[in-house]
């Protein structure tokens, strides 16, 4: 599958769900999360959990984006796009360890900015903030997949073909699989 169906799929899907409307502090819970299972697959040397953890990461980013009506998202998050720019190739030969450690600070930029009033109504210029922030992430992921001898795409399908028949309802403003609700 392309990258940019893979997009649309996952942007559907939030649809389907409702998260595209839910408040971006509670995605930035799930990015935090996601970015912490990343940081584990990579401390455990689990390939596995690393390759979901990226298309996990992929699926919360689109998320957020479509939550913060970020138009063209599939520019946002295909790090494909921007091969040839040198910034993002400076990226590639860092190891994963600081990899993960850039991502984390990317995420924290986003989330000092959600902080001030939580997201969809902010300033043009603090919505360009976490645009870049977001595309930057994705450029990481992408350096991290190729350090960690994969794709973006190849993790990117991973994790879309985990989702896209999960059930599930929204509890506290983040939704959660039927299998973690607790009755």
């Amino acid at each position: 599958m392309k990258f940019n169906e893979l997009v649309e799929n996952v942007k559907v899907w939030s649809i389907a769900k409702g998260l595209d409307k839910a408040e971006p502090i509670k995605q930035m819970q799930k990015l935090s999360e996601e970015w912490g299972e990343l940081n584990q697959a990579k401390a455990k040397s689990n390939p596995e959990q690393l390759k979901d953890s990226i298309g996990d990461v992929l699926v919360v980013l689109i998320i957020l984006s479509q939550q913060m009506n970020f138009k063209d998202i599939n520019k946002l998050v295909n790090a494909n796009l921007y091969k040839d720019i040198p910034e993002q190739i400076g990226l590639f030969g860092a190891s994963t360890d600081k990899l993960l450690l850039l991502g984390t600070a990317e995420i924290g930029r986003v989330a000092g900015v959600l902080t001030i009033n939580g997201g969809r109504n902010e300033a043009s210029f603090q919505k360009m903030i976490i645009e870049r922030s977001i595309v930057h992430l994705a450029d990481v992921l992408d350096a991290i997949a190729v350090e960690e001898n994969t794709s973006t795409i190849e993790c990117f399908e991973l994790a879309w073909n985990e989702i896209k028949g999960r059930t599930g309802r929204m509890v506290n403003g983040v939704f959660v699989k039927s299998e973690d609700i607790k009755e």
